[in-house]
């Protein structure tokens, strides 16, 4: 049968118009973690990104297994290599989930323990586990996905695997706690015999995936048949009396048939450190190898290991560690080396009492290497390294001579360098020291690297060193904190913006504070400060994956509050300013410390749309907003109690103590305000209207205590209106009527006071860009971002900062306080959410709906702040987020002397002056891009040349007194400067990127002086606005309307990539 062409036309149209299929997910991920180990929740919640190639996607169902790996084939590797390589093989078959099972199944390699079927669902972050039976301890699973997307069709399946720990204390197997404190060092030998034990085993059997169990108190270091197997350094931080973390170990490749070995190294950390001291150095340990035959092997602590004292002579977690090379053991950890003159262990008098519990984070492990930038020698011996990074971390030293038995290296670490070219080290409580002793045996070159410490410096100095070291191999510093993935990325241009090296030092100062618990700082005390935490949680949570950190840290506020009520039954509800408190900081919290407890919980549920943490911390929160209604004023309804207020502002000084009613009365009403979203959200109608109702007249009696409404701003005693107004303007209680006083209250401060500097303390600083940002002062906000001088983030940049200090003051050589600190941190979220305009819609919660409503303006002259665009991502659970833009404009100047003609001429034939950014017929000076006023100026210089040039390729300006309508200094020589910026016909460009499953509002900002009746809008190479009205037809773009309120173009779209122009339809 011959069919007619057109047959084939309508099947090619159709073959062309059909949408794509959806493709893999991506990012999986269980408890907020990739692929981990030991979990201890009975129903762990999977998460997984959508991926798909067609705008305006989204996932209609999913298919989730859950598959216990339980090989019954022999394999040379059982362990988590064949489990990733089995993966791996299966999803080259694109295969749905459920042939996945049947793949993974038919070769032997799993069987099915819960199958959701296929589930109707947009849901694809946190999906509980809701099967029978119950997972298991001790056993590692497969998992897999796969999802429908709005045509129906489904994708290929994901996998990925995790493991379940030790789920009840009869799982440990027997295990006894071990006395450290009698030998930091422990082994153990055992066989592992296939011929010899031939009732367990039969001819086919091999090794599958197998783990040790491990809690070392305070740290520990396990190794296996010679192989160091924990690749953390360091350990937990928590409240020991509530809870003990233990870490779980693959050893599937390491255990071998016949002898094998583990052995472990103590040291003090936390637990036993002098100031928590809450025991000695113990060890917890469970090692179960599993083989394909369904057999399985114990080996727990007990009085049959053996322990000694090791080379680890001291160590203390603030003043360094002390090696002696005499006392080594060399092969300590392998079958072969003979242990008889070590003694038998000792079990602790008393166990420790906190639950055994899966550590719930990443660890802390070595990331990023540095080498020295600089090596000099101040005096002859003394070496001083330089890595050109502040860090938290370790140095890795290589010697390659031998030493005299009994001198020793000594590591001295530092912030700063004096101007004699000596370190200084400034911290009286922590020596950050590291000592290498040798010993009387030279085998060769040495590796010593510190374990058990960790100090806060950019500059080693070190002595004894035998020879003269290489600038380059003998010192290898290595940052080190919690594993946490980088998950957002800001740039700004031109490239060497001082954005950029802001972002770098704030970075820099979160990612070093950030060892298992949040700290304030690295050196001195590393405690977990609540104010320090909550003020920078939104600046970790826009450039960091913080679903597991956050989870932890939670679950650690609570065990502290748990701690204080059974030890203070007076105290109960309340929360320290330290968690986990030990004594550090006070009980209760100030207001604005133990608010990290309320806003950090919030911020989880709003970033991750964690219901289950809502859940489950309510109760905590509602008892702390007890104990704090308890503490208020009853008279006036607020909240008196302060003991830091507005932490280190320049009213401070070195101080850094000042109380403040109204900084505790902010933060009361932002927590009432918080239980009230979370009790809505969980169906509590009783206790929203109390925490409602509660906020509403904690606001009016804000407002009469605080505002003076001579002054039209926000009075405390102790606060600077930089901090008071923001402030008040974050609460919403400032009456409209006020608004404009208010805020030219507070812009004269900055701007005519203080020449665009800030006075904030720790708690302003997070509130005060927003703020101008949100009431239509961006531009000086951009200003004082983007200031160098004395006080400012800049300042510490010009200072040779490389991360953010404690305080406003001090210079390069001379430190006021602690030269890595994140508390004054928080703006890097302002970069994100507002200079790029990346935001949560705050009806929403994780990212399922988001707003794109960046901030563009030119800079104020003199006051600098300019920025030709931004580039930021955020790679959020739901995947990849973006919001991009760029100025499509040049600055072009001229200098002229008076009776002369300046002319102006753009550099590009089709571009325009679109702007002139300064003007002055008088006694201008400065530069192109940094001109200023003197003496004195023409009144309107900038009016009358914007009316001549505006709008034209080039003009012509006379530098009369004519033209200038007077002469503005009589006698005096003049000149005029003039700063204008060229733009083509698309004044900018917009691009961002929506995640699979999510929607947007895409707030398109109109250029000065364009309108939305005179512009047209391009998406790509298509109009979608023009005339003042939206133009429907562009895949992915559902409406657009021009906004009453700032002048732009809001625009409704589905997940995918956009560009968007904004072109002068003049």
């Amino acid at each position: 049968m011959d069919l007619p062409p057109l047959f084939f036309l309508v099947a090619l149209l159709a073959a062309c118009s059909r949408a794509a299929d959806p493709l893999m997910p991506s990012r999986l991920r269980v408890e907020y973690m990739d692929k981990p180990l030991g979990i201890d929740v009975a129903q762990p919640r999977f998460s997984w990104a959508l991926e798909h190639p067609d705008r305006a996607e989204k996932q209609t169902a999913y298919q989730l297994t859950v598959m216990k790996w339980s090989p019954s084939v022999a394999s040379p590797h059982g362990g988590l290599e064949a489990v990733s390589k089995a993966l791996d093989w299966a999803g080259r078959q694109s295969l749905e989930a459920d042939s996945v099972v049947s793949l993974l199944e038919g070769a032997s390699l799993a069987r099915t323990h819960w199958d959701s079927g296929w589930v109707e669902s947009n849901q694809s972050t946190n999906v509980a586990y809701s099967g029978t039976p119950a997972l298991e301890s001790d056993t590692l699973y497969v998992w897999s996905v796969s999802y429908r997307d709005s045509n129906g069709t489904a994708s290929p399946a994901a996998s990925s695997w995790f493991s379940v720990g030790l789920l009840n204390s009869s799982d440990w197997g027997g295990a006894v706690w071990l006395d450290g404190e009698k030998g930091n060092q422990l082994r153990v030998k055992f066989s592992i015999n296939p011929k010899v034990n031939k009732d367990l085993f039969s001819s086919e059997t091999s090794l599958s995936p197998s783990a040790c169990y491990v809690a070392g108190l305070g740290y520990y270091t396990l190794h296996v048949n010679g192989q160091r197997v924990s690749d953390h350094v360091l350990g937990p931080f928590t409240t020991f009396e509530e809870r003990i973390p233990y870490y779980t170990h693959d050893v599937s490749n390491i255990l071998r048939f016949g002898d094998n070995v583990i052995a472990v190294t103590l040291g003090h950390g936390w637990y036993s450190q002098p100031s928590v001291k809450v025991g000695g150095r113990s060890l917890l340990l469970m090692c179960r190898a599993h083989f394909s035959d369904g057999t399985t092997m114990d080996v727990v602590s007990s009085t049959q290991w053996k322990q000694t004292a090791g080379p680890i002579v001291f160590d203390d977690i603030y003043n360094g560690l002390t090696y002696n090379a005499s006392m080594e053991t060399p092969q300590w950890d392998t079958a072969e080396y003979d242990d008889s003159a070590w003694v038998s262990a000792s079990v602790v008098s008393t166990n420790p009492t906190g639950v055994l519990s899966w550590p719930a984070i990443q660890p802390v492990r070595k990331v990023t290497p540095y080498v020295a930038i600089k090596l000099s020698e101040p005096a002859p011996g003394v070496f001083v390294f330089d890595f050109g990074q502040n860090m938290a971390g370790i140095c890795t030293l290589y010697i390659d001579t031998p030493g005299i038995p009994g001198s020793n290296v000594t590591l001295r670490h530092a912030e700063i360098m004096s101007e004699t070219g000596f370190i200084q080290h400034h911290y009286r409580n922590t020596a950050e020291i590291s000592t290498y002793i040798f010993g009387s045996h030279w085998n060769g070159p040495v590796v010593f690297e510190p374990t058990f410490v960790y100090s806060g410096f950019r500059y080693v100095q070190m002595t004894g060193y035998p020879g003269t070291p290489s600038m380059t191999e003998t010192l290898i510093a290595h940052f080190v904190h919690t594993d946490m993935e980088m998950s957002g990325n800001i740039e700004f241009s031109p490239n060497d913006h001082i954005l950029n090296d802001i972002q770098h030092i704030t970075r820099a100062a979160s990612l070093s504070n950030f060892i298992d618990i949040p700290t304030d700082c690295p050196q001195r005390e590393r405690r977990g400060w609540l104010g320090d935490a909550q003020l920078s949680a939104e600046t970790t949570l826009n450039n960091f994956d913080m679903g597991a950190s956050y989870t932890k840290f939670m679950r650690d506020i609570r065990d502290a509050q748990i701690q204080i009520a059974a030890s203070t039954p007076s105290k109960a509800g309340a929360v320290p300013d330290c968690v986990p408190w030990y004594h550090h900081g006070g009980v209760p919290a100030d207001p604005a410390w133990g608010t990290g407890y309320t806003l950090i919980w919030q911020w989880m549920h709003q970033y991750y749309g964690d219901d289950r943490m809502l859940a489950t911390f309510y109760d905590g929160i509602v008892q702390h907003m007890d104990q704090l209604i308890a503490e208020s004023n009853h008279t006036t309804g607020l909240l008196d109690f302060s003991r830091y207020g507005d932490w280190c502002s320049l009213q401070d000084g070195n101080g850094c103590r000042k109380s403040s009613g109204l900084v505790s009365s902010f933060y009361f009403i932002l927590q009432m305000d918080a239980l009230n979203r979370a009790a809505i959200h969980l169906g509590k109608s009783d206790d929203a209207a109390k925490y409602s109702d509660m906020a509403a007249k904690t606001r009016v009696a804000f407002q009469k205590a605080f505002y003076d409404p001579s002054l039209k701003t926000y009075v405390d005693r102790h606060l600077e209106p930089q901090t008071s107004v923001p402030l008040a303007l974050q609460l919403g209680v400032v009456p409209e009527e006020n608004l404009a006083a208010v805020l030219g209250s507070l812009v004269d401060d900055i701007v005519n006071k203080h020449q665009y500097h800030m006075t904030t303390g720790i708690v302003g600083t997070k509130y005060l860009l927003p703020m101008l940002s949100e009431h239509g002062h961006h531009d000086i906000a951009m200003a004082l971002a983007s200031q160098t001088t004395f006080p400012s983030w800049g300042y510490m940049v010009m200072q040779t900062a490389t991360t953010l200090w404690e305080s406003w003051e001090g210079s390069q050589y001379h430190a006021a306080s602690s030269r890595n600190h994140i508390m004054f941190g928080g703006q890097s979220s302002w970069y994100y959410q507002y200079i790029a305009g990346l935001n949560v819609d705050p009806k929403s919660k994780g990212w399922e709906r988001i707003i794109i409503a960046p901030h563009i303006t030119h800079a104020i002259p003199g006051a600098g702040g300019d920025l030709n665009g931004v580039d930021a991502t955020i790679t959020t659970a739901r995947g990849n987020l973006r919001s991009s833009w760029t100025m499509a404009s040049t600055t072009v100047c001229t200098a002229t002397q008076e009776n002369s003609n300046a002319s102006l001429a753009c550099t590009t034939p089709d571009d325009v002056i679109t702007d002139i950014v300064f003007a002055s017929f008088g006694t201008p000076q400065g530069v192109c891009g940094n001109f200023s006023t003197f003496n004195c100026s023409a009144a309107g210089s900038i009016a009358l040349v914007k009316a001549l040039c505006v709008g034209k390729q080039s003009c012509t300006v006379p530098a009369t007194n004519v033209f200038f309508k007077g002469d503005p200094c009589l006698d005096v020589r003049k000149s005029l400067d003039i700063q204008a910026t060229c733009s083509a016909s698309s004044p900018y460009s917009m691009a961002v990127t929506i995640p699979v499953g999510s929607t947007a509002a895409v707030r398109v900002p109109l250029p000065e002086g364009i309108t939305a009746q005179q512009c047209s809008i391009l998406e790509g190479t298509t109009a979608i606005w023009k005339n003042g009205v939206f133009v429907p037809g562009d895949p992915g773009v559902t409406s657009g309307l021009a906004m009453s309120v700032g002048n732009y173009i809001e625009f409704s779209v589905g997940s995918g990539d956009y560009t968007f122009r904004v072109v002068d339809a003049k």
